[in-house]
């Protein structure tokens, strides 16, 4: 699973963290759009079959928010668990002994790095000047 390092907003994450309820919103609304400019990505870069009237590229998830070591975040696309009827995109993503690793959703992460970037530091400025 790819992840992306956010540079030079600390301060403004630790003040969003400090407000409560309000920062919990503000969080929210931040990680959903952010999450939204990868899905987007992700769908135009996932295989699809010519044989399958439903596509795994039409059905990209994200998730609610998580928390790891005191971090939020969301997972867009395949995980390893999944066992929904698109559980193969996972195979697609990471490859299995017989298929090639193809990792159009970590690419879909990489590509939009630094607009996520963006995006996550206006939502956090317009969040705490509302």
């Amino acid at each position: 699973m790819a992840r992306i390092e956010l540079e030079g907003i600390e301060e403004l994450i630790d003040r969003v963290n400090k407000i409560g309820a309000k920062g919990e919103t503000i969080k929210r609304k931040t990680l959903d759009r952010a999450g939204e400019i990868v899905k987007v990505t992700m769908e135009k870069k996932a295989p699809r079959s010519q044989h399958v009237k439903r596509h795994m590229a039409d059905n990209i998830q994200i998730s609610d928010i998580k928390k790891s070591n005191g971090v939020d975040f969301v997972n867009i696309g395949p995980n390893k668990g999944d066992n929904s009827e698109f559980f193969y995109s996972k195979f697609t993503e990471w490859g299995t002994s017989r298929i090639s690793a193809q990792h159009w959703a970590e690419k879909s992460l990489l590509e939009n790095k630094k607009e996520i970037n963006n995006v996550i530091l206006e939502e956090l400025k317009r969040g705490l000047e509302e």
